[in-house]
């Protein structure tokens, strides 16, 4: 598991946590990350959360096992059709919002839904952004899992021990 590549697309309180939970343990994953604000993501980079900062359609995002939506719902649908075009056939994607039925059904739309295991990490805090993101959020947190039809059970098995890490 350690060498992993993931991506992030969104780095606020939730996607910023998980990138420095990985960071944490998984010391050797390579992460890359876009946001909105390209200051979220360079400050990522200057604390060592962050090994490449990526641009909206960036084709870095092309070389990794995971990517993690972390960004409102609307935004993360935005992003399907370059993800889709760009991700190897292997990369599982992944979301943490809350809401379910509209990102499964843009994902099954698109016809992603063998590549994609909707997540919704029980966690988070009053404050929001990056800056208030920690390693430590998730600790005895659940971390619900909505995997799309098809998505293969070793997938789902090897993602589930990744966020349970």
């Amino acid at each position: 598991m350690e060498n992993l590549t993931v991506g992030f697309i969104g780095l606020g309180l939730i996607g910023g946590s998980i990138a420095k939970a990985l960071r944490k343990f998984h010391p050797n994953c390579r992460i890359m990350a876009y946001s909105r604000t390209l200051e979220t993501v360079e400050t990522a980079k200057q604390e060592g959360v962050v090994d490449i900062v990526c641009e909206k359609e960036d084709p870095f995002f092309s070389a990794c096992d995971y990517i993690f939506m972390c960004a409102p719902v609307s935004s993360n649908i935005e992003h399907l059709q370059f993800l889709k075009d760009n991700m190897r056939p292997a990369c599982i994607l992944t979301d943490v919002g809350s809401v379910k039925t509209p990102i499964h059904d843009a994902i099954d739309a698109i016809g992603l839904s063998s590549m994609f295991i909707g997540g919704h990490p029980m966690a988070g805090s009053e404050k929001s952004g990056y800056a208030n993101a920690t390693d430590y959020l998730f600790e005895n947190s659940y971390y619900i899992l909505t995997p799309g039809n098809g998505v293969p059970q070793e997938k789902i098995d090897a993602f589930s021990c990744l966020v349970s890490s």
